[in-house]
């Protein structure tokens, strides 16, 4: 079994299951490290228990979903599901090296067709989804507002203002 995992700029990356377990998240002890803002540290595992693999979300910040539709739990998982942690799409696959030659191609054509999750995006600028929310147990850079700098700039924009009148009287007089 295997995950392929299909970045927007790079060729695929496939990923054999060598265990019963595979992590999926930013971080680099996960057994598949997606290098991706919207991939949590710990984002999601697949468990091959029995027959059946199962996918299940780890709570992660902008959620996993398989074939369009959001884990919120876990999920079973069949060949040829598509699956996205975040935003970074990837093809779960069950079948032979020959089977999975096939499938990948046709996978490939249809790609253009597959969409993609739709995240509301916000308006404040900073280019995440509006319902991402802040998770990190560092807490956040805050940025104080200088004052002082402030009232400096703005008596240096007065005094340029009164420079310029000056030399505006004494031209015009």
């Amino acid at each position: 079994m295997r995950l392929t995992v299909y970045f927007p700029e790079d060729s695929p990356t496939i990923h054999e299951f060598v265990g019963h377990k595979l992590t999926v998240g930013r971080l680099v002890d996960n057994d598949v490290t997606l290098d991706d803002g919207s991939v949590s540290g710990r984002h999601a595992e697949v468990d091959l228990g029995g027959d059946v693999a199962v996918l299940r979300d780890l709570g992660s910040t902008n959620g996993t979903f398989l074939n369009g539709e959001q884990v919120t739990g876990e999920a079973a998982l069949r060949e040829g599901d598509e699956i996205y942690f975040g935003a970074v799409r990837s093809v779960f696959m069950e079948a032979a090296p020959a089977a999975v030659a096939e499938s990948e191609e046709a996978l490939v054509a249809a790609a253009p067709a597959m969409a993609a999750p739709v995240f509301a995006v916000s308006d404040s600028g900073t280019g995440r989804p509006a319902n991402f929310r802040y998770l990190s147990s560092m807490p956040r850079a805050v940025v104080p507002r200088d004052t002082l700098a402030l009232v400096a700039w703005s008596c240096a924009g007065l005094g340029v203002l009164a420079a310029a009148y000056a030399l505006f009287a004494i031209f015009t007089a």
